[in-house]
């Protein structure tokens, strides 16, 4: 269903902007902050090469989720601590090292980063979820879920999917397009992928998001997407639903279920569509519209 990472950045980057534009407050590092937000330079979700590691920044943020910083060095590498909410046969938990990085803050001042080093399993590949938490926040958003996913060391073969539905439920029905039977390749198999070469998609397995360039080929239609996340589909009538927010802070954008032996992929209420491996035979689905018509066209499409 809808990455609900997504939607805390969502928030954090639209309260952000709402307070710069409105007012201007003092500024300064802030180990006891109530949000974690993830440093300038840190994406959402980060891949790990083969047999290697990655290393995340991550830094308390105001009430606004904008980037306050740690105290100190030794606050930064002292307050962060990560568990492996998905994926433990992926990376491992127990290599998981900390430290600190300098950085700036939303100002511009400098300030410090904690650091979440993990490394991935040797010969695994495909995505995992960390819980990190600020265990010196004072609020009960102290925490943010971060995703790394490790390629393979080869590019995996392309898998045949049974259905993909792209369906518009905000209302307004504006697209409806449904192809069985689809061939979905790893990203890197195709430049016009929009997802190739793009941080926060894997490359090197097929994933739920490359079933939406296997319907551009099919269909004629066209979608956009930054970082992993779709902003936009186009069927090939023209009709365009791109993500936006309302002025209530109601999100509308593209959401996706998979089905697989009948039973929902719990992972994609977790992971983006960019990372999650698709495999033979699964059922996917995508709809536009707020988290909660999204639940309920899934729910409906199968059969609960």
């Amino acid at each position: 269903m809808a990455n609900k990472n997504l939607f805390k950045k969502i928030a954090s980057v639209a309260m952000a902007g709402a307070l710069t534009l409105s007012m201007a407050l003092p500024v300064g590092a802030a180990t006891n902050d109530p949000n974690l937000v993830v440093e300038a330079n840190t994406l959402y979700s980060t891949p790990i090469a083969s047999g290697s590691s990655v290393t995340l920044g991550l830094m308390p943020g105001n009430a606004y989720y904008q980037r306050t910083g740690f105290n100190s060095p030794e606050d930064a590498a002292s307050s962060l601590t990560a568990t492996v909410a998905l994926g433990a046969d992926k990376v491992d938990e127990s290599s998981i090292t900390y430290g600190s990085m300098k950085t700036t803050d939303y100002n511009g001042a400098e300030t410090y980063a904690g650091t979440v080093t993990v490394s991935g399993k040797d010969g695994a590949y495909g995505p995992a979820s960390l819980h990190v938490v600020n265990k010196n926040g004072t609020g009960d958003y102290a925490y943010i879920d971060m995703t790394v996913y490790v390629e393979a060391a080869e590019t995996k073969d392309a898998v045949n999917v049974a259905d993909v539905q792209v369906v518009d439920v905000s209302g307004t029905g504006l697209i409806a397009e449904e192809e069985e039977n689809l061939s979905v390749a790893a990203a890197t198999k195709n430049t016009a992928n929009p997802f190739n070469g793009s941080n926060g998609a894997a490359q090197s397995y097929p994933t739920v998001g490359d079933t939406l360039y296997s319907m551009a080929e099919a269909t004629g239609l066209s979608f956009t997407q930054s970082d992993g996340y779709v902003n936009s589909v186009t069927d090939s009538d023209g009709n365009t639903l791109e993500a936006y927010t309302t002025k209530d802070w109601t999100y509308y954008g593209w959401n996706y279920c998979v089905v697989r032996n009948g039973e929902k992929v719990d992972e994609g209420d977790i992971l983006s569509a960019a990372v999650l491996e698709v495999e033979k035979d699964d059922i996917v689905y995508w709809a536009f519209g707020t988290m909660d018509q999204a639940t309920d066209y899934f729910n409906t499409q199968m059969g609960k």
